[in-house]
């Protein structure tokens, strides 16, 4: 609910004329009302036109108030969603059960059309003041959590620009780069951003497929050996939540078919069950493989890719965006000391110098488990020095030659080398993506490239 659009809200009723004349006054208040004449076709609106309010009848056929009631509030944990049970009975019992139910208010019949506007004014105002508070909670928890991920490149800072619009409105993500970049990470910060259910996180690559089908759907008891319980599963217990799929791209062409049935039905079945279980669960998909390559080969089913890549995100490596090094070690350090409760003077330049010069081939992860490392070497209120880093970190700064030392010829090759490598691993050897970005002609590129060994 934006304070420019009208609130919308339900009014839940099986008398047409009771329908209509809710419908007039609110209406004439500015309000989009919305009409249910039964307790099925309310849960169904609830579910699709995501009401600001319930106005809620007591007394109707089949499912009564207080059922509806109770199912809504279930349904919509964590969001406030305020509903007025309106009924002619006055008895304490029934007011008692209808606050048990979950009804925020209630209004007797016949009511003062005034008094049941000013309630409804006053539910309303305290959504909005819950949405703004929860809308600055998440908002300080990312920034507290992603302080990893959202860091001093242009790169991240254009993936750090998309997150509210991604968070909003996308259901399924993909993201895409090599091992320990920051995918999961980054899966929490979207869904911190925009989800109020659980976050479920599921390594794909880690378990065999009748294992992983499962943890994944769920099932039921005595469906093969072992199964002594009935077990929910990931997708079911991140309904209304996010469900993090990582390494997607190791599941077998039978697991593919059943995560698609779920991106297509939006339902899952259990392990020895056959019918369907509806489900609301946005979907982060990651993988370090290429999916369009892997897809030409075979291994990787067309439709499941298209489902998946509605909004693809690629995280780069760390050694393609150098400039986040010094931040990321200073904050893993920050980190790392708080929890152990020590103090440290931050790193020497010589260290930091180190840091900058390895490639990380591990990434954010290798970087992070380098810092802790080091930690546990440094003594207390010292400065981590290059000693502290690990021997293959030294030997790079003790080899690699730097474009400061020796002529000028000699530094611009050491730096044009670097340029075209990591355009290289950027654009998986595309020479004519490669060239666009240095701004060269392709074979100015080609001859350059056989100069330096490169390719």
């Amino acid at each position: 609910m934006s304070s420019s659009a009208p609130a919308r809200i339900l009014v839940v009723d099986d008398r047409p004329s009771n329908l209509k004349i809710l419908r007039m006054r609110l209406a004439a208040e500015g309000y989009q009302v919305l009409e249910a004449a039964d307790g099925p076709q309310a849960l169904d609106l609830a579910d699709s036109a995501s009401p600001d309010l319930v106005l809620l009848d007591v007394m109707m056929p089949g499912m009564n108030g207080f059922e509806v009631c109770h199912r809504l509030k279930a349904r919509h944990e964590g969001e406030f969603l305020p509903v007025i049970m309106v009924t002619a009975r006055t008895e304490t019992e029934t007011i008692v059960k209808g606050l048990e139910s979950g009804a925020d208010e209630y209004v007797t019949k016949p009511f003062e059309i005034l008094e049941l506007l000013a309630r409804v004014k006053s539910m309303l105002r305290i959504r909005r003041m819950y949405q703004e508070n929860r809308s600055l909670r998440r908002q300080i928890a990312v920034r507290e959590s992603v302080a990893p991920i959202i860091s001093g490149s242009r790169a991240m800072a254009r993936i750090e620009a998309i997150l509210p619009q991604v968070s909003a409105r996308a259901s399924v993500v993909l993201l895409t780069g090599e091992t320990g970049t920051g995918k999961e990470t980054l899966g929490r910060c979207i869904h911190q951003l925009g989800q109020s259910g659980r976050f479920v996180a599921v390594n794909c690559g880690a378990l065999s497929e009748g294992l992983l089908e499962s943890e994944l759907f769920g099932h039921r008891k005595g469906a093969f050996t072992g199964a002594n319980e009935d077990r929910v599963g990931c997708f079911e217990a991140a309904d209304g939540g996010t469900i993090f799929l990582d390494e997607i791209g190791e599941t077998s062409a039978a697991m593919q078919i059943k995560l698609l049935r779920v991106l297509q039905e939006g339902e899952v079945v259990r392990v020895g069950e056959n019918e369907p279980r509806k489900i609301q669960t946005r979907v982060i998909a990651a993988t370090n493989r290429n999916l369009e390559e892997e897809m030409s080969l075979g291994r990787f089913r067309e439709d499941l890719y298209y489902r998946l890549n509605v909004f693809p995100i690629e995280l780069p490596p760390l050694r393609q965006r150098p400039e986040d090094i010094s931040l990321m070690a200073n904050h893993f350090l920050k980190e790392r000391t708080a929890e152990l409760g020590v103090s440290t003077q931050g790193f020497t330049p010589k260290a930091m110098d180190a840091l900058n010069l390895y490639d990380w081939p591990g990434n954010v992860r290798e970087l992070k488990n380098e810092v802790q490392r080091a930690l546990v070497l440094t003594p207390p209120n010292s400065a981590v020095d290059l000693e502290m880093l690990s021997e293959k970190i030294r030997q790079c700064d003790e080899s690699r030659p730097s474009p400061l030392l020796g002529s000028l010829r000699e530094g611009i090759a050491v730096l044009e080398r670097e340029m075209i490598q990591v355009c290289f691993e950027r654009y998986n050897g595309n020479k004519s993506r490669m060239a666009q970005h240095l701004k060269i002609s392709r074979g100015t590129l080609q001859q350059k490239m056989k100069q330096y060994g490169i390719g």
